[in-house]
């Protein structure tokens, strides 16, 4: 028997033998390495909506860089071959071929500045954030992870919202008679990148109108937490919100604005977690009150994740805050106005 089969055979052996004892970090490693640009692609390109005017934009700039580029070239070229030859022409011209390795070079150049501005942003976060680099008893590190992204991009869609509109989403709006309409999350769908949605929506009718049925009921990834896989949908089918506004921040019908935490955004909790009590992502209720604590209530915060759950503040930042934490310590983080700066290290 060849020695290639015979070491392939011990691998697969002790991959089994691995997983069979509820060590995973080997096997999720190889195919995270191998296939994580599969999953990552299969639960990103569904929510992609293309700008075909930036598209457009970007190849006519380009175009215009290329040709642009091989007549200065050119004629630089004809230059220095001119005064290298004490004036007189050689005949050589300068190639398109060059111009294009050019171009695709300076193209490279930028996707590869886009990408090593990502990696040292999150190398940074993965050094400041205080929590494991490595986590065991895969899948959950996994949900973890993508809960904590989640919350990430509702924060970066928040930040977004209020500089296009000058204030937050109100929590939730209601017509002249009490009527619930819209919630935050449906106002804050073409920030995290769902237009699609967005567009489908008639603000001038409740969100449950026969007509949204179909909206409502569309999953929504940056929404709904992966370890809560089993409870995606309500009874009548609408696709369920994992996360929770912060009711003093994206509760009611008021529109807030930065204006009104006088204590540092770093120190206030937009969303966070939410492990019971589910509402349907396009309810204009979507929003609990830090006051009852973390895992102690249907209608508070908290999460599967044991200990505690992840809350998003309002500098971006995502933070796993104790179910022990202080109660001063939750309702100052909870409140625009709790007049006290809390270090992490309190919670």
């Amino acid at each position: 028997m060849s020695r290639y089969v015979i070491g392939t055979l011990l691998t697969l052996f002790v991959l089994l033998f691995l997983i069979s004892a509820g060590f995973f970090l080997p096997f999720d490693f190889a195919v995270a390495l191998v296939l994580g640009w599969v999953f990552y692609l299969g639960r990103v390109l569904p929510q992609v909506t293309v700008d075909w005017v930036g598209v457009t934009t970007g190849v006519l700039c380009l175009a215009l860089l290329v040709v642009g580029s091989h007549a200065f070239l050119g004629w630089l070229y004809g230059q220095v071959r001119a005064e290298g030859d004490e004036g007189e022409a050689t005949g050589g011209r300068w190639k398109p071929r060059w111009t294009a390795s050019m171009a695709v070079i300076v193209v490279l150049m930028f996707v590869a500045g886009i990408s090593a501005t990502g990696v040292v942003h999150q190398v940074g976060w993965l050094l400041t954030s205080g929590r494991p680099v490595v986590q065991f008893g895969s899948p959950s590190a996994m949900w973890r992870a993508q809960s904590t992204n989640n919350l990430k991009q509702i924060a970066l869609g928040l930040a977004n919202y209020e500089s296009a509109h000058g204030t937050y989403p109100p929590g939730g709006t209601f017509d002249a008679i009490g009527r619930p309409h819209h919630g935050w999350m449906s106002r804050m769908l073409p920030f995290v990148q769902r237009q699609d949605l967005h567009d489908r929506i008639d603000f001038d009718l409740p969100w449950d109108h026969p007509l949204h049925r179909e909206v409502f009921r569309a999953d929504v990834s940056e929404y709904q937490n992966p370890a809560l896989h089993e409870h995606r949908k309500d009874e009548e089918g609408y696709a369920l919100g994992h996360y929770a506004g912060n009711a003093h921040m994206l509760g009611g019908d008021v529109p807030r604005t930065n204006a009104i935490v006088t204590d540092g955004l770093a120190n206030k909790i937009m969303a966070g977690e939410v492990g019971d009590g589910f509402e349907p992502w396009g309810s204009p209720t979507n929003w609990r009150d830090t006051a009852l604590g973390i895992n102690r209530s249907p209608k508070g915060f908290g999460s599967l994740f044991p200990g505690g759950a992840n809350f998003v503040l309002g500098d971006g930042s995502v933070r796993f805050i104790k179910e022990t934490v202080d109660p001063a310590v939750l309702r100052s983080l909870g409140t625009p106005a709790g007049g006290e700066s809390v270090p992490p290290d309190r919670y």
